[in-house]
């Protein structure tokens, strides 16, 4: 799976305006006002399937009109000042400040000789994860605020944004492969659900789904084994199975004592123990680019989940 790129330097502000109203697709333009002769803009645009990082420079002050996003998207300045207006609240932003930008709602921003940072995510996939690890339906989530809940979560949430960045901007990243990608979105979802204010922390969302037959768990574990090589979700998994999500994660935690997510993440350590011992390294087969191809990023990671499994490292297997 390729990495989208797009990247853009104009000195012409409707240039900038048409561009960035095109790329974030906007139902309606966005509004530049206030800008002065020294104006000019660097864009660059990037994305994974449904990551997405980008870096915005603007060398002059001016105001940015946002009509309403149906994205999850959070901006921190990487240099340079810059203001956030959503109603009547203001957000002053600085190097390391954190805003998610509000959806459904326009907003405006003030800047000034500023590099902003962002990354971005479509609000259906952080629904989805709210519904699968939450039992929240999408009717229900709501995001309130604008800023993390605390220092901790901050930290955390610029830590993921600049990992997301350095990921989606490399084209020799684990990104690259889908399984990769759709681990990191779902990541991504899951720390904004615990870093921003939304209705997940003050409602109680987690009702029992009753009973479930042991062929629910038929059906699911049967779909897991024959699409393992595929991004595959829980929702999907759920679907398969004839239940909801909530029902299909007691339906395994019942029966087999783990989530739909950890027996997934099992069932790709196994594809991946067979490759491996099928593998030549001669040929150039490695033991990182098979441990990608079964959705670990990490090799150091997948070492560790390896030898707790089989006892050997995935290096012996690949060499024997």
């Amino acid at each position: 799976m390729p990495v989208d790129t797009f990247e853009l330097s104009t000195r012409e502000p409707d240039v900038a305006q048409a561009v960035l109203t095109a790329l974030y697709r906007l139902e309606r333009p966005l509004g530049f006002s206030g800008v002065d002769r020294s104006f000019s803009c660097q864009i660059r645009f990037a994305a994974a399937g449904d990551l997405g990082a980008d870096r915005l420079r603007f060398s002059a002050a001016l105001r940015c009109a946002v009509p309403p996003l149906d994205v999850f998207m959070v901006a921190s300045p990487v240099a340079g000042a810059s203001r956030y207006l959503v109603g009547r609240e203001q957000v002053a932003m600085r190097p390391g400040v954190l805003f998610r930008c509000p959806t459904g709602v326009p907003f405006a921003n003030d800047w000034d000789d500023v590099d902003m940072s962002t990354v971005r995510l479509p609000l259906a996939v952080v629904e989805r994860v709210a519904e699968e690890q939450l039992g929240v339906p999408a009717a229900g989530l709501r995001f309130d605020g604008t800023s993390p809940v605390s220092e901790p979560m901050r930290r955390t949430w610029l830590g993921l944004m600049r990992f997301v960045h350095q990921q989606v901007t490399d084209p020799t990243s684990g990104v690259t492969h889908p399984l990769v990608a759709a681990q990191l979105a779902e990541l991504m979802a899951a720390t904004a659900l615990a870093a921003f204010p939304n209705t997940t922390m003050t409602s109680d969302h987690l009702r029992s789904p009753g009973g479930v037959a042991p062929a629910v768990l038929r059906r699911a574990v049967a779909f897991v084994d024959g699409h393992a090589s595929l991004p595959i979700t829980v929702t999907d998994i759920a679907r398969a199975a004839g239940v909801g999500p909530r029902a299909l994660q007691l339906a395994f935690a019942r029966h087999l004592g783990l989530s739909p997510t950890a027996y997934l993440r099992r069932v790709r350590l196994e594809c991946a123990h067979r490759e491996l011992q099928a593998a030549d390294p001669t040929t150039g087969d490695t033991v990182a680019a098979i441990a990608r191809r079964w959705g670990f990023a990490r090799p150091d990671r997948f070492t560790v989940a390896y030898r707790a499994t089989y006892g050997v490292l995935p290096s012996h297997t690949l060499r024997t």
